[in-house]
């Protein structure tokens, strides 16, 4: 009996082939949620150290570091690792992704292959199909160095026979990847490619193809060819991927051809040696088992052997093996035994412990000497009759030097208190916090390593009441004085341990805690602190500036609302003429804005029309335009010449106490004559519109007022007939972004065309219809001449 039960009972085997699978159910999840929990750890250091650098909140450096990973398009567990990083001064692992591609269900996939020619087709079709291959033919490696071609699909097939087995001497792309060891690229800018497989040497030899080495560890098996149509075009990115893929393919190979593979790839580097019992040519590989130890992080092998007699463990057969563990194993072809294969395995008494595992179904944790293969100990654990599982478990970080990265991560410190022996050890970062980095003892020292600020004393005495004497949990926050420097702000928090009870009959364990112990951490919170303090001044600081922004808001929204109502109202009625006037405010984010109108009735019938625009927003513009709308109102009862009438608005802009750059344009309309005389400075012209036809007013535009201290301006003067009507307005009725003037000022054109009947409608209409997209405020006045 040399193999386990299991083989000859299809039942049990069944039954193994579930359990291994639901292992590797639960193993996919475990590995997920470990990721998951490594992506979580690094993100959380990253945060911290951006914290501590920027003075920050938590959401803000969370916020900082998603725009570095959107920004340089990497995912955020690789930007949070290089930030770890940079902090600590060394590498930092990154989350794995590397298995990823060996659990893909298009590569995992091709175990469902039947011969050579499925798996052929699977990697055609599944595995490589983002590339569309249009050819693959998959070679093993012969004793005798010639490739024999085992499975091949897109090769014309009376080209395949013909080369189904190439000579070692023989040119192709799939001797020279073997020979180089790695793949091998041609395409039409290749100087003397090979012929592609299946092809007479006269065949078009420029196509794009790779010829990819296909290993099972260090064992070669041989190699896979594949060909693309000579146009197709793979970018660097999708080659490497392409070889990876290929590169995964060999336990595909060991289990879909058997012991075709194991007996035919036996050259050096191959599978198993010419010499290996047939009995055990197919053994390696066994699928049940290979499933379950591809899905181990750790170098695993499994063992198989006559139960009845353990002691002879040496002749074992090593029936399964993992990509890790075939570093661990000979490079030289093999019976494929334990001694043969794991020649460390038989040091020391390791063959009598491995034999007791297999005797008594115990599992057990050895320990084992491999020198320069990294490997300190091993789990073995009986998993039937005759068969046993050997993880093996690589040397770790020393665990001194793992805590003191941990701790420089975080950037706290421990400390262990005697308190019977009145000792104190701290560690290294512990010390380094307290600013006494030449203190360290193992023993500890019997002083603190620091002097506490006088302040902060009663703290620190509270906290030390609380550990010794109530025997609770406590911490406490106080200043550490230096020799001219700034104090140091610490948290200290620790917990008394207590030891095993006397008389409880217990054997005292080395790692136990000594009565009166306690155990605590130190932390640098000083950067916190002054960060936590700049943001309450800043917070205060925003909530004035706030409070006066609401203030001058409110002010600049009741001078203007005061000033230039949403309508016109109160307004003197004036035979023969009809007023309409509108506003709409900017919106919210824009500010009270400056746009201003105003109707002043004067002697002889004669009436001012003016509108106007200060640019800019708040209370600034809202005073400026109130200067204007008061000075124009006053200079009026002295001089009715719109021209004159600008030319000292302009001089009233330039004593305003601050700079101040505004257009009008005023209007006087003397009913006796039907004379319209207008001056302009810098606004958008007036309309006017008669017999369905809308026309700019030709005027003498003058420059903004505020532009030229010492600007004249001049009138123009216009007849009026019955039933034409006047438009002035705004510029934030008709301005776009990235349109130009002419383009807008057509589409008012053609919306003033027909003036409504009632003229309060006929301005909501044009408010309506206004295409501007600034969020600028609106003054629209419109007049019927009867």
């Amino acid at each position: 009996m040399n193999q386990d039960f299991a083989s000859h009972d299809p039942a049990a085997r069944e039954r193994l082939r579930a359990a291994a699978s639901a292992f590797a159910d639960e193993r996919r999840q475990l590995l997920a949620e470990q990721r998951g929990h490594r992506r979580d750890a690094l993100v959380d250091q990253a945060v911290g150290v951006i914290m501590a650098r920027s003075a920050c909140g938590s959401a803000e450096a969370v916020a900082q570091l998603a725009a570095v990973a959107q920004r340089s398009q990497r995912p955020l567990a690789d930007v949070a690792a290089d930030v770890v990083a940079e902090a600590s001064g060394r590498a930092v692992e990154r989350p794995d992704r590397s298995d990823t591609l060996r659990l893909r269900p298009e590569i995992a996939g091709l175990d469902r292959s039947a011969d050579g020619d499925g798996l052929a087709r699977g990697l055609a079709a599944e595995a490589l199909g983002f590339s569309h291959p249009t050819g693959v033919a998959i070679g093993l490696l012969d004793d005798d160095g010639a490739v024999t071609i085992v499975g091949a699909h897109g090769f014309s097939a009376r080209g395949i026979r013909r080369w189904r087995r190439v000579p070692p001497a023989v040119d192709s792309l799939i001797n020279r990847a073997l020979r180089s060891g790695r793949p091998v690229w041609t395409d039409a800018t290749a100087q003397d490619p090979p012929p592609p497989l299946g092809e007479p040497a006269g065949a078009d030899r420029f196509q794009t193809r790779v010829a990819v080495p296909v290993r099972l560890g260090r064992a070669v098996l041989g190699a896979v060819e594949l060909a693309w149509p000579a146009e197709a075009a793979l970018d660097a990115r999708a080659q490497r991927e392409v070889e990876a893929v290929v590169r995964s393919v060999g336990p595909s190979l060991l289990r879909t051809l058997g012991p075709e593979v194991s007996a035919g790839a036996g050259s050096p580097g191959g599978v198993n040696g010419a010499d290996a019992p047939a009995d055990s040519a197919g053994a390696e590989g066994d699928s049940a088992w290979q499933d379950l130890l591809d899905l181990l992080d750790q170098p695993a092998f499994t063992l198989r052997g006559d139960p009845t007699e353990p002691v002879a463990v040496g002749r074992f057969q090593v029936i399964a093996r993992n990509q890790q563990a075939t570093e661990l194993m000979t490079p030289l072809p093999t019976d494929g035994s334990m001694a043969a294969t794991v020649p460390w395995l038989t040091a020391a008494d390791l063959p009598d412990r491995l034999a007791a595992v297999v005797r008594t179904g115990a599992a057990a944790r050895l320990a084992v000497q491999t020198g320069a293969l990294g490997v300190d100990s091993l789990t073995a654990i009986r998993v039937g009759l005759g068969t046993v599982v050997v993880v093996c478990h690589r040397v770790d970080v020393e665990a001194s030097a793992a805590e003191g990265l941990l701790e420089r991560l975080a950037r706290f410190g421990t400390w262990r208190w005697d308190v019977d022996g009145d000792r104190v050890a701290w560690s290294a970062e512990a010390l380094r916090i307290v600013d006494a980095p030449g203190l360290g003892d193992s023993a500890g020292i019997d002083r603190p390593p620091y002097t506490v600020h006088p302040d902060d004393l009663d703290a620190e005495r509270r906290f030390v009441k609380t550990l010794t004497v109530e025997r609770r949990p406590a911490e406490a926050e106080f200043r550490i004085l230096h020799y001219g420097g700034e104090p140091t702000r610490v948290r200290v928090a620790a917990e008394p341990l207590e030891g095993p009870a006397e008389g409880d009959g217990a054997a005292a364990s080395p790692t136990a805690p000594a009565p009166g112990s306690v155990v605590g951490v130190v932390q640098d919170v000083t950067e916190w602190r002054r960060a936590e303090t700049g943001l309450e001044v800043a917070r205060v600081q925003l909530a004035a500036q706030r409070s006066r922004a609401d203030a001058e808001r409110q002010l600049a929204s009741a001078l203007q609302q005061a000033v230039v109502p949403s309508a016109a109202r109160n307004q003197p009625l004036r035979s023969g003429v009809q007023i309409a006037a509108r506003y709409r405010p900017a919106s919210a984010s824009a500010g009270v804005g400056g746009d201003w109108y105003s109707v002043f009735p004067l002697r002889d019938d004669k009436l001012l029309l003016a509108i106007g625009d200060v640019a800019g927003h708040g209370l600034p513009a809202a005073s400026a335009m109130a200067d204007l709308h008061h000075g124009l109102r006053g200079m009026a009862l002295a001089e009715t010449r719109p021209g004159r009438l600008l030319t000292l608005l302009n001089e009233l802009v330039e004593g305003m106490p601050q700079f101040t750059i505004a257009s009008a344009c005023v209007l006087l309309w003397d009913p006796a004559t039907r004379h319209l005389t207008w001056g302009n400075a810098g606004h958008p012209a007036p309309l006017r519109t008669r017999g369905g036809v809308s026309v700019p007013l030709d005027d003498r535009f003058g420059p903004m007022l505020g532009a030229d201290p010492r600007a004249v301006y001049e009138d123009s003067e216009a007849d009026v007939a019955s039933g034409d009507v006047l438009l002035l307005y705004t510029d934030g009725l008709v301005e776009r972004r990235r349109v130009g003037d002419d383009e807008t000022t057509a589409h008012l054109l053609e919306q003033t065309r027909n003036p409504d009947a009632d003229l309060d409608r006929y301005a909501d209409r044009l408010l309506e219809g206004a295409r501007s997209d600034t969020d600028d405020d609106v003054c629209v006045l419109a007049v019927r001449f009867e």
